[in-house]
């Protein structure tokens, strides 16, 4: 409820500027009459626009009742009138709320002076000059003919008006009215006066004219401008402005002063030009002077400061040295045990330092070497395997094979824990179907579950995910021989459950179980809390130190549940794609590695010969018709003899200017097809996304028989 003290101050407030605004409204309209109907200022905009700035929206009504009342004096049509006022109000209302949006402080900054001359100044007036003339035009106050130099003018006027009066009234009623010394008081008279006689020789002297034809006496006011400016501030400054503003008006009007001249139109300009001039060199030279003495007060306060801070410093230090001079023998013992101590701490931090980096760098630059006799091994046994007639000799054969495929599961886990560990490990993210990956999985280890009667089972997901599907793959492929290693009779269930947004991916077993003390120790290298035997044939105990580590770089977040004697699940949560779109993965194909052809050509490229010599036996043993090539100038000549091959083998490090990439795509230009290829190659810096060409997929070192040929049969298919 509106208490009547406040609503009398409201209605008090109204009348007194409703009574500015009419007031200089009449002195504007007379000037108009001097001038042909053209208005070079409009101060009712700037008391406005004060109006409404200071006392709030509410104020709106001053503009209402002084158009109406205008208008009424003057005689214009009735719609003229209400369009004018919306567009003044408009006026006023929108220069006040730019005056907040943007935090105009008048008198403050130059940031200050430059916001308000392009916003409120030069942009609210634009909407009460659309709006009025138009409104002028449809009353048949003007005609369309006049609009662009009403509009012109009409802007013009307005925001001369809002220029200065809206600065000289936020100075001279928010500011201080006192004067803050006797020659202050006298600076104030000084620079009045001087601005009065110079205002009246240069617009009302009787030689005004003759000497404006030798030079621009208006250009006298600048110093007195400039000095209120430094040293009296904004009320000054729109003081000195308003005094030349009234001698100039007054001087038009008498036919004197430098912008008399027959065309109204270009007079007005003229007049309203120096306006602006005087008012807006003063604003900015006021403002910059101001954030000068502000800046250098806070200096002056900031120096004080430091002095006494140092001076209350210096004496708590003279007081801590007389303290510490009785403390220092004794420190100087402690220190120097301390030192010796940190010394020997450092050391055995380096040595611990340059034990792991010298473990990591053998691991990283190791994994080709180790990768390439180890693929001479795996082809031979399998060939071994495959020719073998002697009963005899088949459980030795297996012994083999699960020898090589033993070391080979711990050399890439060691070099994936190094990769982690040495920081070169990079993450490729991309949106994929969860579905193909887990599909895959379940093809891979399908035969490993079946030998131990286990029952391998996939719950179908039609969800995308976005991550690194190569690191995903490592994780769960982890997850899941570790299932079926812990696990003598039951089941391993592969499922997703959706969580918000992200697809908790679960491997759970029904084996033999996790106590909680252990469920932390179990991510650790070399753990395995029930082999303390360490049984080679239930891992290396690298698996979960491998989920662990990928996990955290991909910051997917790991679960582990479980009950001793009944089973384990294992979770990683993986983000959905945000497209959130559904796949339909069907079902997997009950055997994924379908028999390719046995007529499949393929040419096969390899450096080492031991390695060469081994897969081109282990792919003839499977039926397929292979020529060699140890180089790609062998390569080239394998090409031009024999028909066009069905897929190209190739390792990626070659000797010459060719990699295997370069080579394959050497090699389907000339044989003007695109021909499936395989890098087959022990570099584990070399990662499936990138730089391969298309219709090509990248093996890594060491690779079995069977995974071998499940990939070939892939590229017959795809390309059939």
């Amino acid at each position: 409820m509106i208490r009547p003290t406040d609503l009398i101050s409201y209605l008090a407030r109204l009348a007194f500027f409703t009574l500015a605004y009419v007031g200089t409204a009449f002195i504007s309209l007379q000037i108009q009459g001097t001038h042909d109907g053209i208005t070079p200022i409009w101060p009712p905009s700037g008391i406005a626009l004060f109006a409404l700035h200071r006392y709030g929206l509410r104020m709106w009504p001053l503009v209402a009742i002084s158009i109406g009342y205008l208008g009424w004096q003057v005689g214009l049509p009735p719609v003229t009138v209400i369009i004018a006022a919306i567009g003044n109000i408009g006026e006023a209302v929108l220069g006040c709320l730019l005056i907040r949006r943007f935090d105009i402080h008048f008198g403050q900054r130059f940031q200050d002076v430059v916001k308000f001359l392009f916003l409120p100044v030069l942009l609210a007036p634009v909407f009460s000059a659309t709006v009025g003339t138009f409104g002028m035009i449809i009353g048949g106050a003007g005609s369309w003919e006049q609009l662009p130099l009403m509009w012109l003018m009409w802007w013009v006027g307005n925001a001369v008006g809002i220029l200065l009066f809206t600065p000289l009234l936020m100075g001279w009623w928010q500011q201080p009215k006192k004067w803050s010394s006797d020659s202050r008081l006298l600076e104030w008279l000084v620079v009045i006066a001087a601005t009065l006689l110079i205002g009246w020789f240069t617009f009302q002297g009787p030689e005004a004219n003759e000497l404006h034809d030798h030079g621009n006496l208006q250009v006298l006011v600048m110093p007195f401008l400039l000095w209120a400016a430094i040293r009296l501030g904004l009320r000054g400054v729109t003081l000195v402005s308003l005094i030349m503003c009234g001698w100039m008006l007054w001087g038009a009007a008498n036919t004197n002063g430098p912008f008399h001249i027959d065309n109204k139109v270009a007079m007005g300009l003229y007049e309203s030009s120096f306006i602006l001039v005087v008012t807006l060199t003063g604003l900015i030279v006021q403002s910059l002077f101001r954030e000068l003495s502000l800046n250098m007060h806070r200096l002056s306060n900031a120096h004080e400061e430091l002095e006494d801070r140092v001076r209350q410093r210096t004496a708590d230090l003279e007081q801590t040295n007389l303290r510490l001079q009785q403390e220092i023998e004794a420190k100087e013992l402690t220190e120097q045990a301390l030192h010796e101590s940190e010394r020997g701490l450092k050391q055995a931090k380096q040595n611990a330092e340059q034990a792991n980096g010298s473990k990591t760098r053998f691991l990283a630059a190791a994994s080709h070497d180790l990768r390439q006799p180890l693929q001479a091994i795996i082809a031979h046994t399998g060939l071994l395997s495959a020719r073998n007639s002697n009963p005899e000799l088949v459980e030795s054969i297996g012994q083999m094979d699960k020898a090589s495929s033993a070391m080979r599961q711990l050399l890439e886990k060691l070099l994936g824990v190094s990769e982690i560990d040495a920081g070169r490990l990079i993450t490729n993210l991309s949106v994929f179907p969860i579905d193909d990956l887990l599909v895959d999985l379940q093809g891979q280890f399908q035969q490993t579950a079946d030998e131990k009667g286990l029952r391998l089972t996939r719950v179908p997901c039609s969800a995308l995910l976005y991550s690194d599907p190569a690191l995903i793959r490592v994780i769960l492929q982890n997850l899941i021989s570790n299932a079926i290693k812990y696990t003598e009779h039951g089941r391993i269930l592969i499922g997703c459950r959706r969580r918000g947004d992200v697809l908790r991916i679960c491997v759970c077993d029904t084996g033999i179980g996790i106590a909680q003390e252990g469920q932390q120790a179990i991510f650790e290298e070399f753990i395995q809390l029930d082999n303390p035997a360490r049984d080679r044939r239930l891992g290396s105990g690298f698996g979960l130190a491998t989920v662990e580590r990928v996990a955290d770089l991909l910051s997917h977040p790991l679960h582990v549940q479980s009950v001793t004697g009944k089973g384990s699940c294992f979770a990683i949560d993986v983000p959905l794609s945000k497209t959130q779109q559904q796949v339909n993965t069907g079902e997997p194909d009950s055997n994924p590695a379908t028999d390719s052809s046995p007529a499949a050509s393929l040419l096969l490229i390899d450096d080492d010969e031991i390695v060469l010599h081994a897969t081109n036996l282990m792919l003839e043993a499977q039926g397929y018709r292979v020529t060699a090539a140890l180089d790609s100038a062998a390569a080239f000549a394998a090409l031009a003899t024999m028909a066009h091959p069905d897929v190209i083998i190739s390792d990626y490090r070659l000797p010459g200017s060719f990699s295997g990439i370069n080579l394959i795509t050497e090699l389907r230009t000339r044989a003007d097809r695109l021909i499936p290829a395989i890098i087959l190659t022990g570099d584990i810096t070399l990662r499936e996304d990138e730089n391969l060409p298309e219709t090509c997929m990248l093996v890594q070192k060491p690779v079995s028989p069977a995974e071998l040929k499940r990939v070939i049969s892939r590229l017959l298919e795809g390309s059939g």
